[in-house]
């Protein structure tokens, strides 16, 4: 399936052998396989995605700058919030230029810091609303990216992971609505809490603890959108102390308490239904 059909692109810009894309994702949206012709890089404007590429998992979270080699075939599946995304393809001709400096885009990888957050957020800004000189600052912006993540000897993110820690993160998947600690975790696989506290988020560039409340938000969140549940036993089931302790954790997650979420998604349930319906 084409990328275009599939990816929902607001606004599109080349510059200098650099294509240029927002696009759009509706809450928990599934994108098939697929794959883009060019060597990418996807910066995460706003919400989150799980990406399965090479028979892993990788969380894309906001701010996140995701690079992949051209026809890297990939599946996606975004979160409660939904997803806007900047798409930069590098077409053939640019990336043969840049590869004897740069082998970032040879390896599908994925890469969070302070750095690269401000300059995506400036491209975004460029993109979104600059001037006459703006295709000269987004074309200088994205090979600094390059430059930065280059200078970082940013592993492959897909490398292979310590046994032990894929069988971390499968429990964490398996075991997320219950009573998990870093300790049982640790013991499970046989290694050191504090090894595996560092390890773990040195991969997946968050602690357990904020990972395993990631998953409990997700989790709580398609079951408002989807189910008339009593919100206290979505919370409860999605291991959650009480009620309070719920809404204040969801309200930081999503920006908005359960009600509220409720609410907005039954609104865009019945928005949508009524289109269908003319």
């Amino acid at each position: 399936m084409s990328p275009t059909s599939l990816l929902g692109f607001t606004r599109a810009k080349t510059f200098a052998g650099f294509a240029v894309k927002e696009f759009r994702q509706p809450p928990y949206r599934r994108l098939p396989w697929h794959e883009h012709h060019e060597a990418s890089i996807c910066y995460v404007v706003a919400g989150s995605y799980m990406e399965r590429v090479r028979g892993l998992d990788r969380e894309c979270s906001p701010h996140t700058m995701v690079f992949k080699p051209p026809r890297e075939r990939h599946a996606d599946q975004f979160g409660g919030l939904g997803g806007t995304c900047l798409l930069i393809e590098i077409d053939a001709s640019r990336l043969k230029d840049i590869e004897p400096f740069s082998d970032i885009t040879k390896n599908p990888r994925i890469v969070q810091n302070a750095k690269l957050a401000t300059l995506g957020d400036h491209i975004y800004r460029e993109f979104s609303g600059g001037d006459h000189f703006s295709p000269l600052a987004i074309e200088g912006l994205i090979l600094e990216v390059l430059a930065e993540t280059s200078r970082a000897g940013v592993p492959d993110a897909t490398s292979d992971l310590p046994r032990w820690l894929r069988q971390a993160r499968e429990l964490v998947h398996d075991c997320f609505c219950g009573p998990l600690t870093l300790s049982s975790v640790a013991r499970t696989v046989g290694v050191h809490p504090s090894h595996l506290a560092r390890t773990f988020r040195q991969h997946f560039h968050r602690s357990i603890g904020a990972y395993v409340r990631h998953l409990r938000i997700e989790r709580a969140s398609r079951e408002i959108a989807d189910t008339n549940a009593p919100l206290s036993a979505i919370g409860l089931r999605t291991g959650f102390f009480d009620q309070s302790h719920f809404s204040k954790v969801f309200k930081q997650h999503m920006g908005m308490t359960p009600t509220q979420f409720r609410s907005a998604t039954g609104a865009r349930k019945s928005r949508t239904n009524s289109h269908r319906a003319s």
